[in-house]
């Protein structure tokens, strides 16, 4: 049974993260806002399928980069994610700085694809408002000729 977004929103989102998240992003529309938070609960939820670079666009990762600056609270909802772990950041700029750095590694389609089905499996198809926030659903979509129906049935289909 898949998670919705109000599940998702009850289970790891406080009423001060919510408030705080509304004080950092003041232009964006309240359910705009609600829709990018969900959505970057999901990423984190499914992150431990990702080991290159993140499959979401900027708008996701802000959300990541101000929830890191709460650090207890940070910390609370990585232990309460599927992997149970704190999930470490580090942007691209920093590795490529790193002494002992190996190139970059960038995920396959295949893990890519693997991260979509994963997405539909746990938090039910794609919405029309959420795809644009997920780099190869977009590409799908936009670049690819995929409707979103089309996307998620392919996806249900692995």
């Amino acid at each position: 049974m898949a998670i919705s977004n109000e599940q998702l929103r009850f289970a790891f989102l406080s009423p001060e993260m919510r408030c705080y998240f509304g004080k950092k992003f003041p232009a964006v529309p309240a359910g705009e806002l609600d829709i990018r938070i969900e959505e970057a609960l999901k990423f984190l939820n499914i992150a431990d399928h990702c080991s290159g670079s993140i499959p979401v666009t900027t708008e996701i990762d802000d959300i990541w980069h101000f929830w890191i600056l709460e650090t207890r609270e940070y910390m609370k909802l990585c232990s309460r994610l599927q992997g149970r772990e704190y999930i470490h950041h580090v942007s691209n700029a920093y590795a490529q700085c790193l002494a002992s750095s190996e190139p970059l590694v960038q995920n396959t389609i295949a893990q890519d694809i693997g991260v979509l089905a994963t997405y539909v499996l746990n938090y039910g198809p794609f919405e029309e408002d959420r795809v644009k926030y997920w780099l190869l659903a977009t590409h799908l979509t936009e670049q690819c000729g995929m409707t979103v129906r089309d996307l998620n049935e392919w996806l249900i289909s692995r």
